[in-house]
């Protein structure tokens, strides 16, 4: 292999290695989100209404009709998430907390509730068993999490 080569070769296992951290890395590359040009302040993503996109706008015009925008809208909720402490006691757990357990989602764990409504308290892991949905990988996952009262 000759010098020329050689080059070659190391730039792509640089690039290799580059391209490697930049995807596997948690924190990635920052992101422009805003930026200024002049006077105003323009944000990214972000359509005014009544601006074809052909049509010739100022940053005077952007700046206002993005005011106009971001008062109309209404601010986003983020919904708060209800922390489950593990173990949990299956008799008395809702639905919430028995999502929290591994391999159980809402459509389980309502079956888990109407099981213990129709049989009764689970007393051990062959009643969690006789849930439908739950078979003997299911049960191994669940146990863990899971306290009888």
């Amino acid at each position: 292999m000759n010098a020329p080569e050689k080059n070659v070769v190391r730039l792509a296992l640089c690039l290799l290695v580059i391209g490697i951290v930049v995807r596997v890395l948690p924190w990635g590359l920052p992101s422009i989100e805003t930026f200024e040009v002049g006077e105003s302040f323009i944000v990214a993503n972000e359509v005014p209404l009544n601006v074809a996109r052909d049509s010739f706008a100022t940053n005077d015009d952007l700046m206002s009709k993005n005011d106009s925008i971001s008062k109309n809208q209404p601010k986003k909720e983020r919904k708060t998430v209800k922390k489950v402490a593990l173990p949990v006691h299956i008799n008395s757990a809702s639905i919430d907390e028995l999502c929290a357990l591994n391999g159980v989602g809402p459509k389980l764990a309502e079956k888990i509730l109407d099981t213990k409504n129709a049989l009764g308290a689970f007393k051990n892991a062959e009643d969690l068993q006789k849930v439908p949905g739950i078979g003997k990988k299911k049960l191994e996952k669940l146990l863990p999490g899971v306290i009888f009262d």
